[in-house]
């Protein structure tokens, strides 16, 4: 209904995220998951139908398609990138540090594609 800006969604979204993702490393106990549960499924509810409606609303209609298929494509590499990430670096240095260390890469995923944005006009 365009109450609240796609940027300030979609940082909502990734800061709730990204919380979420250092949750395990601050509370590494039950809590810590469960915090993590909350604020990963949070960040996931905001940011997935807001960048899918921005993408489609910049697409144009003969391109529709690909683009939404496009996404989809990174949507599911994200699905299974985030545990691989976690994983790997959970044996190397521990499972908490491998949550902030997702979080620390959705962060700064989160700030590339804001920057890229800079200078440029979506009507």
């Amino acid at each position: 209904t365009g109450r609240v800006s796609d940027r300030s969604a979609l940082t909502i979204g990734l800061l709730a995220t990204a919380v979420g993702l250092g949750a395990p490393a601050l509370l590494a106990n039950l809590a810590g998951l469960l915090v993590a549960a909350v604020l990963i499924g949070l960040g996931t509810a905001v940011v997935t139908p807001v960048a899918f409606a921005a993408l489609a609303a910049s697409s144009t209609p003969e391109r529709l398609g690909q683009t939404m298929g496009t996404a989809e494509i990174g949507r599911e590499l994200g699905d299974a990138g985030g545990p691989l990430v976690i994983g790997a670096l959970g044996a190397g240095v521990g499972l908490a540090s491998g949550f902030a260390g997702l979080g620390v890469l959705v962060v700064l995923a989160g700030a590339v594609a804001g920057a890229a944005r800079i200078g440029t006009h979506h009507p």
